[in-house]
């Protein structure tokens, strides 16, 4: 006696596994219109059965992924027939966004050809994507911070807080530049070495607030009567020092040397007083061996200086005994 014949397995159906793979499947034809969804990328998408049929694949994305999907995917597909794991987001109509993987391969289908596009969710990859995208812009911000402030110290380490003219360091290292360069061109460098005259007495009578505005205003009229090319610097307290480089004739320095004596001829109204406010300037001027070494270079810039300084002081000397 032989036992029931075995069952017969049922024919697989190729409609029902389609619509059960736990992916979102597409078929589309080459013009982006959906022709079949399943069932999953149809939840997915928020979308009632048979809604997303007839719809086009970018209608899926929003803005920023449609565009990305244009601008990077088509161009991709077109020119490879196939794309491979691109981020995007499916969006449902109440605004929910599902990260999903999408890949695409271009193949024939039906005797046409047509875009199979599988969608696989992917939340903790795009997570760990956007994760990984702060943490770069992050880092990006931070190091633009950073050179901003690298850039500002070097600033504060150049120039006068109160001015904001360039400093004594700022002079030394551009006074050897431009002797450096005289030497190479075989032009002249010249310094002016300026003293508000009488400064102790605006500090003493109407305060240091008072000399403050004096000094910003000695700066300003400084930088107007100098040349595009000189640079005018705070050297110390009421000491000021503009280095007049690319000098041909000594007459180029006597020139900006008189404006620079006439830049302060209007008084200056503070703190309810108007005071006359007069300058002593005293010059020097340098030719440079061009076959002068650093040292020698770093000695003319402490010697051009001592110069312009001593001159500075007969100068001051001579309008005292004058008056």
């Amino acid at each position: 006696m032989t036992g029931p014949a075995p069952l017969e397995p049922a024919p697989l159906d190729y409609g029902e596994l389609f619509h059960a793979v736990p992916a979102g499947y597409a078929v589309a034809g080459i013009d982006g219109v959906i022709e079949a969804a399943n069932a999953t990328l149809t939840r997915w998408a928020g979308a009632l059965p048979g809604e997303l049929e007839g719809k086009r694949l970018l209608d899926l994305f929003p803005a920023g992924d449609r565009l990305m999907f244009r601008t990077h995917a088509v161009p991709v597909l077109d020119r490879e027939g196939q794309l491979s794991e691109l981020a995007v987001s499916l969006l449902a109509p109440d605004g929910e966004r599902r990260p999903v993987l999408l890949t695409v391969t271009r193949t024939q289908i039906g005797g046409a050809t047509r875009d199979l596009a599988i969608f696989y969710a992917a939340p903790e990859r795009r997570r760990y994507e956007y994760e990984l995208a702060a943490a770069h812009r992050q880092l990006e911000d931070a190091a633009a911070e950073r050179a901003a402030l690298l850039r500002e110290a070097h600033h504060r380490a150049l120039h006068d807080p109160l001015t904001g003219l360039p400093n004594r360091r700022h002079l030394q290292e551009s006074l050897i530049a431009a002797l450096a360069r005289a030497g190479d061109d075989g032009g002249r460098v010249g310094l002016l070495f300026c003293d508000v005259n009488d400064f102790k007495l605006v500090n003493d009578s109407l305060g240091h607030a008072a000399g403050d505005r004096v000094l910003e205003h000695v700066a300003r009229m400084l930088s107007g009567a100098a040349r595009g090319s000189d640079m005018v610097t705070r050297y110390s307290g009421d000491e000021f020092v503009i280095l007049v480089p690319d000098l041909v004739t000594a007459a180029e320095l006597d020139a900006v040397a008189a404006r620079v004596r006439g830049c302060l001829a209007a008084p200056l109204a503070v703190e309810g007083a108007t005071l006359p406010l007069s300058i002593a300037v005293g010059q020097a001027e340098t030719a440079v061996d061009p076959a002068a070494g650093a040292d020698r270079v770093h000695d003319l810039a402490a010697s051009l200086l001592a110069g312009a300084d001593q001159d500075m002081y007969r100068a001051k000397t001579a309008m005292r005994s004058a008056g």
